[in-house]
This record gives structure tokens, sequence and C-alpha cells, in this order.
């Protein structure tokens, strides 16, 4: 029983992810690469709500490793799943872990690149093109993949699962798509939190029995 409760209390990482993720982006709006539209750009990192929201995102991103931990150990002992609910787990984690160092620099040298730009400096916005574009971007995109990977693994051994509902599988799955595609469309990024935080309460309510 007290397994069970450290369990759960992993799980509502879910929850907490969900709630910080909604209103993180929901409190920052769409925010367009440089080379789209500089200037928007430029006003959306340096609005003083863009910090804050922010650091609601990256705690939205690193809370549910302990979430996705204790969903893996919730099914490790369930033979026909352990093993897929085992990599989802990985791939999630790792996923993750690559796109942190990305989602900083957004986070933190944005602001800064912007004011550069509004003084006159329109070198500065080139910086984070690269980073999104450039280089860098074959590990977003690695990143990327495998977190959506971890997800729909996850998704699967839950329904497969004996002990869980096969409806949070399915949220867990619709979350890593609309997560890693909203990106490039931002109702998809708000659909992503909202599901994440759905399958957290269900899951949180489930082990409460």
């Amino acid at each position: 029983m007290e397994i069970k409760n450290r369990v759960r209390w992993t799980l509502s990482t879910f929850i907490f992810a969900g709630i910080m993720g909604l209103v993180g982006v929901l409190l920052r709006g769409p925010v367009p690469l440089p080379s789209v539209d500089v200037d928007a750009w430029a006003s959306a990192v340096t609005n003083n709500q863009y910090f804050v929201a922010q650091v609601l995102i990256l705690f939205a991103y690193v809370l549910p490793f302990m979430g996705f931990w204790g969903l893996y150990a919730s099914l490790s002992d369930q033979e026909n799943v352990e093993r897929i609910a085992f990599w989802g787990f990985m791939a999630s984690i790792i996923g993750t872990s690559l796109a942190i160092a990305t989602l900083g620099v957004f986070s933190y040298i944005s602001p800064v690149l912007a004011e550069n730009y509004l003084m006159g400096d329109h070198q500065s916005p080139e910086i984070i093109t690269q980073v999104a574009t450039g280089k860098p971007a074959a590990i977003n995109l690695l990143g990327g993949f495998l977190y959506l990977l971890g997800t729909l693994l996850l998704g699967i051994a839950v329904w497969r699962s004996n002990s869980q509902p096969k409806w949070i599988g399915l949220l867990l799955g619709l979350h890593g798509i609309s997560l890693v595609f909203g990106f490039m469309y931002y109702p998809l990024l708000i659909l992503s939190w909202l599901f994440f935080l759905a399958a957290g309460v269900w899951l949180f309510i489930i082990f409460r029995r």
C-alpha cells in the first residue's frame, strides 16, 4: 500500500505539469520564429509575461519525469505490457532531455536577443533562427521523435493493460502527437496539455481506490 501511494504521487506530477503547461502556453501566446515575423517575435518574447510563462513550461516538461517512472512502475507487473511500458518510459525521458537545452535558449536568451534587435542589432534574431532550423534542429527533431514514440508506447501499454482504462492510453498518445506538432500550430499545443491534464487526473483517481 505504501508503494502504491508513492506511485500515485508520482503520477500526480502529470496533473501539475498539465496545469503549468496549459497556463504557460496561454499566458505566453503564440510565438513565431524571427525568420517568419521578426517584429512579432521580438514583441512576444519581450512581453513581461513571457519569462513567467516559459518557467511554467519548463516545469511542465521536467515534472513528468517522475510520472513516467510511476506509470511504468504501475504496469511493470504485467508481462504483456511491461516491455512496451519500459521503452515508452525511457524514450519519453530521453526525448524531453534532448529538447530541454533548446527550450532553455528560447526561455532565457530570446528576450536578450530581442532587446538587442529593438536597439538596432538586426543580427541577433538570426541566432534563434539557427537554433530552431540549423544544426541544433537535428537534436530537437530526435528529441521530438523520441518523446512522441515514448508517449505512444506508454499509451499502447495502458490500452493493453488489465488495470487501467484504455482511454487513458489514448489521451497519452494524443498528448504526444499534439505536443510535437503543436510547435507548428498553436491550438494543438493547448490541446496537448489538456490531454495530459485529463490523463493525470484520471490516473490519480484510479490509484486512490
